[in-house]
């Protein structure tokens, strides 16, 4: 028969029945297991804020069969010692035992592969940024002689997406941009997560060929400065949010860009940057007297034209959809910052976007533009130019030491 491993507080004798003869099975117990906690590479779960994780354990002498199976550790105190509700014991006759432990405690589908490691099947982020959770797993192989408070390093399995935006004119010609929402358009819905045998790589793959939008329409518009600011970072005040996100948290995979035209078949798979904006140009002096333009409003010694959307009247509650193609490969711990410069002096204010993704975007009770002027078509610029961007990749960094290990490349169009 198959020994299974047990757990109890005191050695006991535990009576089976389960083969054809009665049997006696003693389980020896050894220390209690205590978990202590690092988590490289920090950001959104750190060692500040996580406050508990599930726990797997295999045994060496044993099959498959867990020998600890989906049971949640709590922090204790204010430190990084983390124990069970309840003592489990090292079995005095196990030598080594090889832990998996996955924050946050609510991720689903975790299933076992059927040997001694686990997956993470069809993980899907949530559409709005300020519902996404960090993602983070840890695994070690532990020798009972070695001591049974085990050292648990995480990792962060996402890909962190940071987008950030900046107004690119000189101060002589300014341009007034104003955000009123961003999402990632395209990239994979849900995907399962899988660990090569080493345990040293986390693996992912798309669980569907479904697409999906990772954004959302922000209660207060961002105006664009000449620095480059995250689009995604909120005022918990102003903006009446508890949890400020700075960036998105989405499954690794490697992007198809947008071909940029409406009969390319990568319409509803092709990636990009779909933003709702507004841009205006500023000028000093008002209308000369008698002369009018239903798209240019005099105020404060200045005339505004609004260039986008194009709707050849002004009216500031106006805004449009424009967006920029990317095709990056995201890999699991990375940070990708996207920096694009808005109506810089080699670019403008991007491209009309598929028509596919507006009837699921914010309608702004008919403010948002979605249709396009004569003359325009799908791909087409709104402005003279497309946006210019840069990416920058970096790994997330180890907690104390901001600096260390960050590599930096610019892998986008410039």
């Amino acid at each position: 028969m198959n020994t299974k491993l047990s757990f109890l507080g005191v050695a006991v004798l535990l009576l089976t029945s389960a083969c054809s003869e009665d049997s006696v099975e003693l389980v020896n117990n050894g220390s209690e297991i205590t978990f202590n906690t690092s988590i490289s590479r920090a950001m959104n779960l750190d060692q500040s804020n996580l406050e508990s994780f599930k726990v797997w354990a295999f045994s060496d002498i044993t099959d498959s069969a867990p020998f600890i199976k989906e049971d949640t550790v709590t922090k204790k105190g204010n430190n990084s010692y983390f124990s069970f509700d309840h003592s489990i014991f090292w079995p005095s006759d196990v030598e080594t035992l090889k832990f998996w432990a996955i924050a946050p405690v609510s991720t689903p589908n975790i299933k076992q592969d059927g040997g001694k490691k686990l997956t993470i099947q069809n993980y899907t982020p949530k559409q709005n940024p300020l519902e996404q959770e960090d993602l983070i797993v840890a695994n070690a192989t532990a020798q009972r002689s070695e001591g049974t408070s085990i050292n648990l390093q995480f990792r962060h399995a996402l890909s962190q997406i940071v987008v950030r935006a900046s107004e690119g004119t000189d101060t002589d010609h300014s341009k007034n941009i104003q955000i009123k929402g961003a999402w990632i358009v395209n990239p994979a819905a849900s995907g399962t997560l899988s660990t090569n045998d080493a345990a040293t790589e986390l693996n992912w793959a798309a669980s569907s060929t479904t697409k999906s939008y990772y954004g959302m329409e922000f209660s207060n518009v961002k105006t664009l400065s000449h620095t480059y600011s995250s689009i995604f970072d909120f005022d918990p005040k102003k903006d009446n949010i508890k949890n400020p996100q700075t960036n998105l948290l989405l499954i690794p995979q490697q992007l198809t860009a947008w071909a940029g035209t409406q009969d390319k078949p990568n319409d509803n798979n092709g990636a990009y940057i779909l933003f709702l904006c507004r841009v205006e140009a500023v000028h000093d002096g008002e209308l000369h007297e008698g002369l009018e333009d239903p798209a240019i409003k005099s105020e404060n010694g200045k005339h505004i034209h609004q260039l986008f959307p194009d709707t050849k009247t002004f009216d500031e509650t106006q805004y449009g959809y424009t967006c920029v193609p990317i095709g990056t490969k995201w890999e699991p711990g990375k940070r990708y910052i996207y920096n694009l410069s808005f109506c810089g002096a080699t670019s403008g204010a991007g491209i009309y976007p598929p028509e596919n993704i507006l009837a699921n975007m914010p309608a702004g009770d008919g403010k948002y533009i979605t249709t396009r002027p004569k003359g325009k078509e799908v791909g087409d610029p709104v402005l003279d130019d497309p946006i210019r961007f840069t990416v920058t990749v970096k790994d997330w960094v180890d907690a104390g030491t901001p600096n260390d290990g960050w590599t930096e490349g610019n892998i986008g169009m410039n």
